[in-house]
Order: structure tokens, then sequence, then C-alpha cells
């Protein structure tokens, strides 16, 4: 005789094989629109799906809690700009939909879907032109240690000068989308974080991506 299951075992699988079925539309348009395949996405959402019966609609705080365990972010200010960027329709909450194409644009998007999405998470209030004030709570937590007699913000402000040598090509003192894409494209990747972490490092991609795909190369 087979060992018998606790019932709130066959519940939960229930319940999956409902949410899967209700859903197959909405897979398949995912799967359509971002870079993940169908397992993928049907594996994302379920993830999404649980994390949501746990914890309840996915809000701001709640996505600071994702990103800081599954992808090893620890700027909150930057990951309440990535929440923005995830979360297209403005929802304010992070939904299957928002949840598939933000992880698919961060884990598999191309360098235009990576540039876009750095300059949008930068450029908070949508000005299409990042001045220095702006550039300066995003850097803050850059410089890791400072000497005990040194103003920390007169190092953050000296690294900012730095870097609008660097990436204002125009040289109008503000940073737009076109200064962004040119620097990348044209000097050098790192370039695509310059103004503080938007994407996981590689070891913490590769963690998130085993725990739903064997996919863990770059696509």
């Amino acid at each position: 005789m087979p060992k018998e299951l606790p019932c709130d075992m066959l519940n939960d699988s229930l319940k999956e094989c409902v949410f899967k079925r209700k859903n197959i539309d909405a897979f398949k348009k995912l799967n359509k629109e971002s870079h993940f395949n169908a397992r993928e996405v049907e594996a994302l959402s379920l993830i999404h799906w649980k994390i949501s019966n746990e914890i309840g609609c996915i809000h701001r705080l709640g996505f600071r809690d994702l990103l800081h365990a599954g992808l090893d972010f620890t700027e909150n200010y930057l990951i309440d700009r990535i929440f923005s960027a995830f979360d297209k329709k403005n929802d304010l909450v992070i939904t299957m939909d928002s949840w598939n194409l933000g992880l698919s644009e961060v884990l598999r998007g191309s360098l235009d879907e990576k540039i876009k999405f750095g300059y949008k998470v930068y450029d908070f209030m949508r000005t299409k032109k990042i001045r220095k004030e702006s550039i300066f709570p995003m850097m803050r937590g850059c410089l890791i240690k400072q000497q005990a007699d040194d103003d920390p913000d007169e190092g953050v402000k000296d690294l900012i000068d730095l870097l609008l040598k660097k990436i204002d090509i125009d040289r109008d003192g503000k940073v737009s989308e076109e200064d962004y894409n040119s620097t990348i494209r044209g000097k050098n990747l790192l370039f695509l974080q310059c103004m503080g972490p938007v994407f996981p490092s590689r070891e913490s991609m590769c963690a998130f991506l085993t725990t739903f795909t064997p996919r863990t190369g770059r696509y």
C-alpha cells in the first residue's frame, strides 16, 4: 500500500492544477512576450502565485524582501525604482504579468532592453535628462568606506563629477538616454550600471535561475 499523503498536500496540488488551467492563455501570451519558454513561464507564474498566497499582493516592501533574498540586491533606494520599472501599468503591485516580463528583461534581456530598463530605473522622474542632483542619492551607497576625517558626501560628489565627464557626451550637465546608450555601446558595458546596481550579479542570477530552469546560460 502506498503511503497516504496529507490532505493539505493534496489540496495544494489540486490548487496548483486549477491555477495552471485557469491561466493557460496568459502563459501562452507571456511566452510570446518574454524570453522565457513555456515551462519557465509556468514555473515563474507558480512562484508568483505561491508568494502571493503567502504574503498577499506583492507591494513595494514585499518586492524589496524578494530582491534581497532572491537576487541579492541591497540598495532599497534603487529597489524601489526597480519596482516602478517592473510595474509598467502603475498597478502599485507586481502582478503575474509584470513579474514575468520584468524578470525577462533583468535576467534574459537583450542589450537594447537592458539599456532601456537601466535608464528607466535611473530616470525615475521620466524627464529624459538625469541631473547631477538626481544621481547623488543613487550613488551615495557606492563608496564602501571613508576615512574618519573625510566627508562622504564630498566623495560622492567627486565620483559624480568623474562619471559625468565620461557619460555626459553633449556636455549639458545632464545624462540623456542618448548619452547613456552611446557610452555603453562605445566605451564599456560596465557603464550599464554606472549610477548604482540595477541588475543582479552573475552568481545571484544563476542561483535564482536554477530554482525554476536548467537553462542558466546566456540567451
